[in-house]
């Protein structure tokens, strides 16, 4: 950090110290979050199967929908901004495409699932987040570091599971917002009950004006329309056996500047899933069967004619099984098959088709202090190498409060169909590329303060990358990083603080990769003033680079944004909520010649019974 950054950033913190120290007096300690925060967070995305998150060898953040309605977000992105160690780049806002970078690696380095359907897209690889509304969300499950090994491609930063909404029978919610940029949001959500089972349906509709998101000769705003729908539901049809099913829809147009000048978008994702416990000589088993698929739709537009349609669909089936041998001893054994298709696509490609098979088995056992974890994983990818990876996990209990966890993980990511068969660039010879990882975290509870520290070191092999006239193995990557989180319940409310340091370079050139963040810093406050739920949120990132055509790379300045969320309970069914976006009214860039949003207010009401 050079010194002018490193006064703006002391700067920066100065001035909110300054700010809690003023408000603190007058703050009511009174909070969500601490109440939540003493139950038990149980999540699936670490091994597949119900853990307590406590017992998961794992570096994991869970949001909650307590989490998503105290801030208020526009977008999924808004969400993950302030996870550590995750850089955001979006190529103008909440309409645009936007991208995520877990731990140093590539965008399409971070695997996406909702409700376990992966979602992302066969051709360009990247997951379309933008779409998905978070009124449709109930939880979001964030691992950071390699799970190839249980869950297969893409899961070498890590794995982002998105939870939809799960309303009780007779639940009912309806709200609507508007904001800055003519910005127009309606939402609502039943539950209904059904014998042994429920359903939860919910509906959300978005859309903008936008602004100018493209430094250039064309200064028209960019705005966006987008329509979600979710419906969930569970049946228990016997004592041990029970099904449930996911359909989701995402679909729209949005606006943008160049040839290409708009789009329009149609996403969807299906599930059903049978599941049936039962006990052998003692041992509790769960097993699941789920048959599923996802589409995505992009039909490019210039001037509102089709220039050109990709699409891409994966069918999804998979088999999982957990053993409880013991209460210290589990283990996972699964087969994941998936196809992908491209054929309804404009371009043509050389293939159009891939199969996908995967068989994994995992354990977890715990000894007095210490816990162990293995998982071994083998994947056979259609036309590409079979890859085999791998995960070992180790923590000790140092007492009632404190562990320290050491993991080391492989991991891979398959190439795409525009990575081997795009017409133009495409290399049909292209291997998987290749992680290996390390972690070592430390985390504890002392006087009422959570806290933990990582750290971890990675190096990627055969990173793909445009070599001038096609795709190529070519790069070596070396990612070393340094995690710190801390929350605590004083001082007039909750304190969540993390800080970052991401050291991402090219083996060869030694250059810090595109679009990531050396330093992140992030602080959120959230308290009760007199019955209106205050949140405060205060991001710093730091300076990166990107790579302009016919200029080379460029350097984006490190910048700060601080943005507020209002609550306010008007009675037991109507609340009323106000965000504040870029407070500081920054101008900054996440991509080189995008714009950011100025300062941005948004206020909705909503009613739930």
């Amino acid at each position: 950090m050079n010194i002018k950054q490193n006064n703006f950033f002391q700067k920066s913190l100065l001035s909110l110290a300054v700010i809690g120290a003023l408000s603190s007096s007058t703050l009511v300690a009174a909070s969500q979050e601490s109440e939540l925060a003493a139950t038990e967070v149980i999540t699936v995305t670490a091994t597949r199967s119900q853990l307590n998150i406590d017992d998961a060898l794992t570096s994991q953040v869970v949001i909650t929908r307590a989490d998503i309605e105290l801030a208020n977000p526009l977008s999924l992105l808004d969400l993950l901004a302030t996870v550590p160690s995750i850089d955001i780049a979006s190529n103008g806002g909440k309409g645009q495409t936007g991208a995520i970078f877990m731990r140093g690696t590539n965008s399409s380095h971070t695997l996406v699932l909702v409700d376990g359907v992966r979602v992302s897209s066969a051709t360009a690889g990247s997951t379309s987040l933008n779409t998905i509304s978070p009124a449709m969300i109930e939880r979001i499950e964030i691992v950071q570091g390699p799970r190839a090994a249980l869950w297969g491609s893409d899961a070498i930063g890590g794995v982002i599971q998105i939870f939809t909404r799960q309303l009780a029978g007779g639940e009912l919610f309806v709200g609507a917002s508007f904001g800055s940029e003519n910005y127009q949001k309606y939402e609502a959500g039943a539950g209904i009950r059904h014998g042994d089972g429920q359903t939860s349906i919910t509906l959300s509709k978005e859309q903008s004006d936008g602004f100018d998101v493209q430094n250039d000769m064309e200064t028209d705003d960019d705005g966006y329309d987008y329509t979600s729908i979710a419906i969930r539901g569970q049946q228990k049809l016997s004592k041990d056996f029970s099904l449930d099913w996911l359909l989701s829809s995402d679909s729209g147009d949005n606006e943008y500047d160049g040839f290409y000048n708009g789009s329009d978008i149609n996403n969807h994702a299906w599930l059903v899933r049978a599941n049936y416990a039962s006990t052998i000589k003692g041992i509790q088993n769960q097993t699941v069967f789920s048959v599923g698929q996802n589409r995505d739709h992009v039909d490019s537009l210039r001037d509102g004619v089709s220039q050109g349609i990709f699409e891409t669909r994966r069918d999804q089936y998979a088999l999982l099984n957990n053993s409880q041998l013991s209460a210290d001893w589990q283990v996972n054994l699964g087969v994941d098959h998936y196809q992908d298709d491209v054929s309804k696509s404009s371009t043509v490609y050389d293939q159009g088709k891939r199969a996908t098979t995967g068989v994994f088995a995992n354990t977890l056992y715990t000894l007095n202090d210490w816990t162990f974890e293995a998982t071994l994983r083998h994947d056979n990818v259609e036309d590409i190498d079979s890859e085999n990876t791998y995960n070992l996990g180790l923590g000790y209990t140092l007492d009632a409060d404190s562990r320290l966890v050491l993991n080391y993980g492989t991991g891979f990511k398959a190439p795409t169909f525009n990575d081997l068969y795009f017409p133009f660039g495409g290399n049909a010879d292209l291997v998987s590329e290749y992680s290996e990882s390390v972690e070592l975290f430390y985390e504890t509870k002392i006087a009422g303060v959570n806290s933990r520290f990582n750290v971890y070191h990675s190096d990627i092999e055969e990173l793909i990358v445009w070599g001038g006239t096609q795709a190529e193995n070519i790069d070596q990557v070396e990612i070393d990083g340094v995690e710190f989180a801390f929350n605590l319940d004083k001082f007039g409310g909750r304190h969540d603080v993390n800080f970052s340091y991401t050291d991402a370079k090219d083996k060869a050139t030694n250059e810090q990769l595109i679009r990531r963040a050396k330093e992140k810093f992030n602080y959120k406050f959230t308290t009760s003033i007199q019955g209106v739920d205050v949140y405060g949120e205060y991001q710093f990132v730091g300076s990166r680079t990107d790579s302009v055509w016919g200029v080379g790379t460029v350097k984006l300045a490190a910048y700060q944004l601080l943005n507020l969320g209002l609550n306010y309970q008007l009675s037991d069914n109507f609340t009323l909520s106000s965000r504040v976006t870029n407070l500081l009214d920054k101008d900054y860039e996440m991509v080189s010649n995008y714009n950011s949003q100025e300062r941005a207010f948004y206020l909705g009401v909503s009613y739930h019974n």
